[in-house]
């Protein structure tokens, strides 16, 4: 299963400075605005809920005074006031002259009461024998019913009564009014019962219950002490003779929120309730407006940092068009352009280091120019004098074929062994052989030496035939036994023993092993370094140190080699190497290696 490559396109410097200013404006803005944001409100609703419970304080007091002094007035009107004697003495007279003069002295005394209280409209007394009214003030309609009126509150005898309209015959407004009992003339019959009966002015309903004066649009309820709503501005949501529950407690204010309203309400001594409703919109009017300008303010904000932004990417982008269009003239071959210096330190500090690299690269290019004629010079010169391997390949078998005409089995044999040595050394392809491969041609170098220097010696091979197959690089095993041939073996005794294994986890263990003579630490660093190296002069003139090379080439750390060697007993070469050849190796690392062995032919 392929899986699908993800490239992500690379963001531009543009955006990311644009990002960068946008959010610190942004961040601070942001942790700005949540506390100051959290603080005005707390402020605001403390704020708009103190004025609403003393707006709403005002509006309770102003009706209770109200109350008050009807009641007030009503006690003068009474029998215990001036006005009250004067009407009990007016029922009781029989002459209809005293009565006039009396009436007109009573009426007289309620004009007075009337003047002397603004506050009053409609002031009267009531007689239940007869629904006579008398010393009436105003006119007033001939159906009016003063025991239908709806209750307010009963306080102390007196039975309080509206919001309603007024009893004024040519008046439709609304009033509160008071009814008060003076006294039963007939001894306790409640057919004969006088009242007093007294209204506010016309006016003044509307001033102390008006809407307004709680700055916002408020709707008020009146609620009477029977927890029944008598009066209210949103009749939609309180309807009067609802029911509603407010506080026991007597002059307590408190709030609570229904839906999307906000109540404020306070109960009064007398016994009623009065409420201002609010919308929640109303309500956090002044906050909302507040934080739309909050917002407007970080919209300017963020207005004036893309304009910071653009300033500042200016600064950069023009420097940068101009290094760009310096670098786009060196990929042209163009290093005649003068220098973009840009006004600004730290970009004209990189102009001037792109200017000494163009002179650089230059310079390298016309270096590289000149060793290129130098190259083609050497390699017309190099093919006066090289000799075609085919050629020598040819007159080997030349040579092997006149042999085996003459009977000449040895040389026969020597040209034989010697031609597949030199296949194998001067093989073009492959540089990675199996282990079966470089065997075979480790016993075909030992042939050779044994036929060119009448030499006998042993070489033993103990391998793990389940690893002929493993691949390994070319040339690493025959330097090892050249090496033991000419450091250790002297006698006709000498013996080589090669042994290849499995090693521990996946590793395949080498060693090459001679008995020979040994040889002492410094002679070990001159073998590896090829100081002094005999076979530099005879043999494959290959070395250890290309060994230890080729296989940090091939495996990095993944390989061990080492070398023991103690004078009079022999001498161990011991290699690590994995089972597993890289898959992936770089040419250049064969390519040196090759080109090590041809030199090392050619010398």
């Amino acid at each position: 299963m392929k899986r699908g490559i993800i490239i992500k396109t690379p963001r531009t410097l543009k955006s990311r400075m644009i990002a960068i200013l946008l959010l610190t404006t942004l961040i601070p803005l942001a942790l700005l605005g949540a506390v100051s944001i959290l603080s005005i409100e707390k402020m605001t609703n403390k704020k708009i809920e103190n004025g609403l419970f003393n707006a709403l304080k005002l509006t309770s007091s102003n009706l209770e005074s109200t109350l008050n002094n009807m009641d007030y007035v009503s006690l003068q009107l009474t029998s215990e006031g001036s006005v009250g004697q004067k009407l009990f003495n007016y029922l009781s007279m029989d002459s209809r002259y005293q009565k006039l003069e009396l009436s007109q002295d009573i009426q007289s005394n309620m004009n007075l009461v009337n003047f002397t209280n603004p506050s009053l409209g409609l002031i009267l007394y009531h007689l239940t024998k007869g629904n006579e009214i008398l010393f009436q003030n105003m006119n007033i309609r001939p159906d009016a019913d003063f025991f239908k009126l709806p209750l307010l509150a009963k306080w102390k005898g007196v039975v309080f009564s509206g919001p309603h309209t007024t009893l004024y015959r040519y008046g439709n407004n609304q009033v509160f009014s008071l009814l008060r009992p003076i006294y039963d003339p007939s001894g306790g019959s409640n057919d004969n019962q006088v009242y007093v009966y007294i209204e506010t002015n016309l006016k003044l309903f509307e001033q102390i219950l008006n809407k307004q004066q709680y700055g916002m649009t408020a709707s008020n309820v009146l609620i009477n002490d029977q927890g029944i709503i008598v009066y209210s501005d949103s009749v939609d949501d309180y309807k009067p003779g609802m029911r509603y529950s407010v506080p026991e407690s007597i002059g307590t204010t408190f709030k609570t929120i229904k839906g999307n309203q906000y109540i404020f309400g306070q109960r009064n001594e007398q016994g009623w309730s009065l409420l201002a409703v609010i919308d929640k919109k109303d309500y956090q009017k002044e906050f909302n407006s507040w934080l739309w300008m909050f917002v407007l303010i970080v919209c300017t904000g963020l207005i004036i940092s893309l304009l910071f932004a653009y300033a500042l990417w200016g600064m950069v982008y023009r420097p940068l068009r101009k290094v760009g269009k310096d670098i786009k003239l060196m990929a042209d071959n163009r290093f005649t352009s003068s220098i973009p210096y840009t006004n600004i330190a730290e970009f004209d500090v990189l102009v001037h280091t792109s200017y000494q690299m163009r002179n650089r690269i230059q310079e390298l290019i016309s270096d590289v120019e000149q060793r290129e004629i130098n190259k083609r010079k050497l390699e017309v010169e190099k093919l006066l004098y090289q000799i075609n391997p085919h050629f020598i390949h040819n007159t080997l078998n030349t040579i092997q074929w006149l042999a085996k005409m003459n009977g000449q089995n040895e040389i026969d044999q020597l040209v034989s062994v010697f031609t597949r040595v030199l296949n194998y050394n001067l093989g073009k392809k492959g540089e990675v052989v199996p282990l079966k491969a470089e065997l075979e041609a480790l016993q075909d170098y030992a042939a050779l030496q044994r036929i060119r220097y009448d030499h006998q010696f042993k070489v033993i091979s103990d391998i793990d035939e389940g690893l002929l197959e493993i691949n390994i690089p070319r040339f690493i095993l025959q330097p090892i036994v050249e090496n033991a041939f000419y450091h250790g073996l002297h006698d006709e005794n000498g013996m080589i023993t090669v042994s290849i294994h499995r090693g521990s986890g996946h590793s395949m263990l080498i060693e090459v092993k001679d008995n020979g003579q040994g040889m002492t630490p410094e002679e070990i660093s001159q073998v590896i370094a090829e100081e002094k190296n005999p076979l530099k002069e005879s043999g494959l003139g290959i070395g250890l140190d290309y060994v230890k090379r080729m296989l940090k080439a091939s495996y990095g750390v993944q390989c061990q080699f080492k070398i023991e060697s103690y004078v009079g007993q022999g001498t161990v070469v011991t290699l690590i190497i994995p089972l597993q050849f890289p898959k992936v190796i770089t040419n250049n690392v064969y390519e040196n290696g090759h080109n090590q062995l041809e030199n090392s032919h050619s010398r």
